[in-house]
């Protein structure tokens, strides 16, 4: 029964008890040994996008093998039907990096399998939107702004003195500093304060509310666009 599997050499010997001669191996058997499991449940997919896409747009995601021996295979289906097996580049012996464009609008299917076994979840999808890709889109700048930091007013006794675990309060008034934003920052003995807020009350007057719990030096920094207003950087203590 075991001729089917196995390579053996054979000889007779002679049995009374059987009636005659019989077989037996003098070799070894010949061991074949399967090749290991693909497991594609241990494979990842880092970076693979979400969401809709603009048309152009290039996907870039790596996979990950997490211990999986084999050969990987992707291949896209683009909206038109077509298959096209997309090349992959090795980055280190666990990841395999892949790459290519969205060429048309509609639903793509990314198949992916290895050993010729299907990643779990596989075909990925992906959806192709009309329009230029966020890169090309014209991202907003900031203006040039015209304005003068030392007129520059501010008021409040936030700027004189910190109560602990209390909010501390103070104004500033940019009306006559021209246009600019404002910046304000607090750094203590443990690092930034932990909470500051500014708010805009109207024609370039901000108040501004801050929270500290330990005692100890402070440095409050206050600046118009990229200069600093009248008086800063303040030196304060909270006891």
């Amino acid at each position: 029964m075991f001729r089917s599997l196995c390579n053996l050499s054979s000889a007779k010997t002679f049995n009374s008890d059987f009636g005659g001669f019989y077989a037996y191996p003098t070799e070894n058997p010949l061991v074949l040994v399967a090749p290991e499991l693909t497991d594609p449940s241990k494979v990842q997919l880092l970076h693979f996008p979400n969401g809709a896409l603009r048309i152009n747009s290039e996907i870039d995601f790596t996979i990950k093998r997490n211990g999986v021996k084999g050969n990987f295979e992707v291949k896209v289906e683009s909206p038109a039907g077509m298959n096209i097996v997309t090349p992959l580049q090795i980055v280190d012996p666990e990841r395999l990096r892949v790459n290519f464009c969205l060429k048309e609008a509609g639903l793509y299917k990314v198949h992916i399998k290895c050993n010729s076994v299907p990643l779990p979840k596989s075909p990925f999808i992906i959806i192709s939107i009309c329009g230029e890709p966020e890169s090309n889109v014209r991202k907003m700048e900031l203006p040039i702004f015209k304005s003068d930091a030392s007129c520059v007013t501010h008021r409040g006794l936030g700027l004189t003195h910190i109560s602990l675990d209390e909010k501390n309060e103070f104004t500033v008034d940019g009306s006559a500093a021209g246009n600019n934003m404002l910046f304000v920052g607090i750094f203590g003995p443990k690092g930034q304060c932990d909470e500051v807020v500014i708010k805009h009350t109207g024609n370039n007057v901000y108040k501004i509310t801050y929270e500290v719990r330990d005692s100890g030096d402070y440095l409050l920094v206050a600046k118009w666009g990229d200069e600093h207003i009248p008086g800063s950087p303040f030196q304060l203590s909270a006891m």
